[in-house]
């Protein structure tokens, strides 16, 4: 078995999966990245080579013979889309009838809350609580919604009042703190004050008091005491942003901030709905605007100054030393890459 992707994914994949990769010999299986999981896609995947699965002409998945992949595949890694829709054309084609691939980074959002009844599967219990998990006196557990699931080693302090669907992972502490439903906590997080329906991923921290509401937070992501989401327009209305440099309406009428790794928010800070921070962005004040990769913004004083790589990478460094780990050589040259790529104005597709 090997995988099949990006050249300079190579070394950290390997290492997070002891799977072989860009070893592939013979036949691929190419699935789409943005394909709903809790949709029945096995069905879709037993395809025979030359035959694809498509949704409004998107490939959501292609088996591919070998001497077409071989046509397909550019020197980086990627598969151009282009080359792959022009290759599909002439396949056997299976188009599904619904909705399979997310579109937005808000859909996922949308599904999180089912995607947390699905992991507690057919048990009769709504709280699943693992063995080593530890949950002071004092709790409250709110089912009526939906399961509560907290995972190895989590911790949940006194006077939390948890609401599922939630999912609480490894490893992961909730500190005394107001968790709504449909809110997934990753491994290794500190989560305090309100959260309302977002995702967090893992060993990222909102620790002390303020509100964090149908928001996305990354990995390694640090905000403040007292930081607040928007996720509800005076209006009523449905939430707008700005993808490719127009304005889109999500549809929804509540949405909050979209956080990139490594972002820091400082204390206080006030973020404005729908609004997104880069990769390793920082912020602080009134945030009315989205704030691009590697950039600091001042709101006091709307302005904004490029982060050199250096200080970037320390901070990761200290932040991953604070919970006993390293930032490896191969960490860094990620990071390095999406820098350098960011300050040439051409981000990683």
């Amino acid at each position: 078995m090997s995988l099949l992707g990006r050249t300079y994914l190579k070394d950290v994949v390997q290492r997070d999966t002891g799977v072989k990769y860009n070893d592939a010999k013979g036949a691929a299986l190419l699935v789409n990245a943005r394909v709903n999981p809790l949709l029945d896609i096995a069905k879709l995947l037993d395809l025979a080579p030359g035959s694809a699965v498509i949704e409004r002409g998107d490939v959501v998945a292609a088996s591919v013979r070998s001497r077409d992949l071989e046509k397909l595949v550019a020197a980086d890694g990627t598969i151009p889309r282009a080359r792959l829709a022009s290759l599909a054309k002439g396949f056997e084609r299976l188009d599904v009838p619904e909705p399979t691939l997310f579109t937005y980074p808000w859909d996922v959002l949308e599904c999180n809350g089912v995607a947390i009844s699905a992991a507690a599967g057919a048990s009769r219990k709504k709280l699943l609580v693992s063995a080593d998990a530890e949950v002071e006196e004092f709790v409250s557990f709110d089912l009526r919604d939906g399961p509560v699931i907290v995972a190895e080693k989590a911790r949940i302090e006194a006077f939390s009042r948890v609401s599922g669907p939630c999912y609480i992972g490894r490893e992961a502490a909730v500190q005394s703190a107001l968790i709504r439903g449909g809110t997934t906590i990753g491994e290794g997080c500190k989560v305090g004050g309100e959260v309302a329906s977002s995702i967090i991923y893992p060993h990222s921290n909102k620790a002390h008091l303020g509100y964090l509401g149908h928001s996305i937070v990354g990995e390694w992501v640090n905000i403040g005491a007292g930081a607040v989401t928007s996720d509800l327009k005076n209006t009523y209305g449905n939430v707008r942003v700005v993808r490719g440099g127009k304005k889109v309406d999500t549809g929804l009428v509540k949405l909050g901030t979209l956080v990139g790794d490594m972002a820091k928010v400082s204390i206080g800070s006030m973020l404005y709905s729908g609004k997104t921070l880069g990769v390793a962005a920082r912020c602080a004040g009134v945030v009315d605007r989205d704030v691009p990769d590697f950039t600091s913004y001042d709101g006091t004083d709307k302005s904004s100054l490029k982060l050199e790589l250096e200080p970037v990478l320390r901070a990761q460094e200290r932040m991953k030393g604070r919970r006993r780990q390293t930032l490896s050589i191969i960490e860094k040259k990620l990071i390095g890459r999406l820098y350098s790529n960011v300050s040439k104005g051409s981000p990683e597709p």
